[in-house]
């Protein structure tokens, strides 16, 4: 069974055993890119985690588990924010693999347009500095921004743009598992 193939595995057993926390499936596509990710709010609480599994077609994988506290005061707001991290994993591929991961700060983001509440702007950004990452990992960035559109209250579609580096020991050049555009669906429940 291919790396990949576990980690979908994984996430997908931690996503049934966590449904009754009420959260999100998430998944964006692009040519080369697959990116599935389950979040989880734990009702009444601050407390949400993830998990997240993105694969490219040709150069690796990478994994994440992240720990979230959210404002909770007024669930009606327009902006919902987290702020917390994730613990992440790589393997690459071509003409020399790397493997690696780090921890990484940071927070997402989404906000309503209070004239046109079915649309929305989304984001996160995380940062994995020299001092927690790991490996053949120098740094780690991992970032995405997106519009998004409700179908239904449970269902947004968007469009949006991924850019997930890594700076290798030893190589010049910052290898990106995803650099570009992006479409998805997320899905409440």
């Amino acid at each position: 069974m291919s790396q990949f193939k576990k980690m979908t595995a994984a996430a997908l057993l931690v996503a049934a055993t966590g449904a009754n926390a009420g959260g999100s499936l998430d998944l964006s596509l692009s040519d080369e890119v697959v990116r599935a990710a389950y979040d989880a709010t734990k009702v009444g609480s601050g407390l949400h985690v993830s998990l997240d599994v993105l694969h490219h077609t040709d150069d690796g994988d990478m994994a994440s588990v992240g720990a979230h506290v959210v404002d909770v005061r007024n669930s009606d707001s327009n902006l919902y924010i987290g702020v917390g991290g994730k613990v992440y994993g790589f393997a690459t591929r071509g003409a020399k693999d790397y493997s690696g991961g780090g921890i990484g700060l940071g927070g997402f983001f989404r906000y309503r347009l209070p004239q046109l509440q079915e649309v929305s702007i989304a984001g996160y950004a995380y940062y994995a500095p020299p001092v927690v990452s790991i490996s053949d990992a120098e740094n780690l960035v991992d970032t995405d921004i997106r519009v998004q559109y409700s179908l239904i209250p449970t269902a947004r579609v968007y469009v949006g743009y991924r850019y997930t580096g890594i700076r290798l020991e030893d190589v010049k050049d910052r290898f990106e598992l995803g650099d570009g555009a992006h479409l998805g669906l997320k899905i409440d429940f």
